[in-house]
């Protein structure tokens, strides 16, 4: 045998014991110990294969490099969401437990509506385009959904509502020609709603007060125009007499539902 032939490096395919240690400040040494091993039992460096080893190494420095960007975008992504967390929690204008405080009127400004209440029902106002008419106006109430908007374009309102209404006692009416005002009877009339309708923000109810006005804002006259204007709706809906027919059934109306604040009818 030759001494080209003891030199050739061994060959082997069954797993080899390699014993080494890490010293983190010359991680090469750590490196040069692995590649002497396998060099000297096997032949993976041998001049037919270590072209395709070296490849394989570069593409293996490359996955680490990978892994590694990606966790550092985890972990930058991870300290984001922290800042945001802390940042919500020190925002005095909303609650951390995502409850917001009631306007005046113990109900929420939304972008598209407002809606107020009291524990008998619920005040919806929707602004609409200046000018719109009655006949364009869609709004149906049901039991447990509301759908309010102008024909031909998106609907301004349109899901379920936090709890049941009394259909027969809940009506609309268009104020201006550019804000349609909703009245809904609660079924339930020991309660707050926490919202107009589920899945949009949510008021602490423990902060609410009862007897409160819902249109006290728009002045003596309007508001007394706009009461009645509701009543005679919903008095038309269920087939009743409206106060243009007889006074007495509003201000029979108005003894029966102290809590609207309804101003005295003309006699």
């Amino acid at each position: 045998m030759g001494i080209d032939d003891q030199n050739k490096p061994k060959s082997c395919t069954s797993p080899l014991a390699f014993n080494s240690v890490f010293d983190p400040l010359n991680p090469i040494g750590f490196f040069e110990s692995a590649f002497n091993f396998a060099s000297q039992t096997t032949d993976v460096f041998d001049d037919s294969q270590v072209d395709a080893m070296e490849k394989k190494i570069w593409s293996l420095l490359e996955d680490i490099k990978k892994k590694k960007r990606e966790r550092k975008g985890e972990l930058e992504e991870e300290e984001k969401k922290r800042l945001r967390i802390l940042e919500a929690d020190g925002n005095d204008d909303k609650p951390t437990d995502d409850l917001f405080p009631p306007n005046k009127n113990n109900g929420l400004d939304m972008e598209n509506y407002s809606w107020t209440q009291t524990l008998e029902d619920i005040v919806v106002q929707v602004p609409v385009p200046f000018g719109t008419k009655k006949k364009l106006v869609v709004c149906d109430i049901k039991r447990k959904a509301l759908r309010v908007g102008v024909k031909g374009q998106p609907l301004l309102i349109d899901g379920e509502l936090f709890q049941a209404v009394k259909v027969c006692d809940s009506f609309w009416s268009l104020e201006d020609h550019d804000t349609v005002t909703v009245l809904l009877s609660k079924c339930n009339q020991w309660e707050w709603w926490k919202s107009m309708v589920k899945g949009d923000p949510e008021i602490d109810t423990g902060k609410c007060e009862p007897g409160v006005r819902r249109l006290d804002g728009l002045g003596y006259e309007a508001e007394r125009h706009t009461r009645k204007l509701l009543f005679d709706y919903g008095q038309k809906c269920k087939g009743l007499p409206t106060s243009e027919d007889s006074p007495e059934v509003l201000k029979k109306f108005i003894t029966d539902h102290p809590y609207l604040n309804l101003p005295q009818p003309n006699t």
